[in-house]
């Protein structure tokens, strides 16, 4: 197999690409990072909303509905 070269023009043109390519991938690792912290402030925030919903029904002198939530 011969040796292949590239011109300038092109190895610019690639190295742009890759560039490119290799900022999106850092893009995408960023959101990522941010995506896994969501599960635990999700889960924090149902625990708030069942608090907030305690407190309300304390607020106003009776007790809440008894249903039974989802684990």
């Amino acid at each position: 197999m011969g040796e292949q070269r590239i011109n300038e023009k092109q190895f610019e043109l690639l190295l742009q690409e890759l560039t490119r390519v290799a900022d999106e991938l850092e893009h995408v690792r960023r959101r990522l990072v941010v995506l896994e912290a969501l599960p635990p402030a999700v889960e924090e925030l149902a625990r708030l909303s069942t608090s907030l919903e305690t407190l309300a029904y304390a607020a106003i002198g009776r007790e809440g509905p008894r249903i039974r939530r989802r684990a």
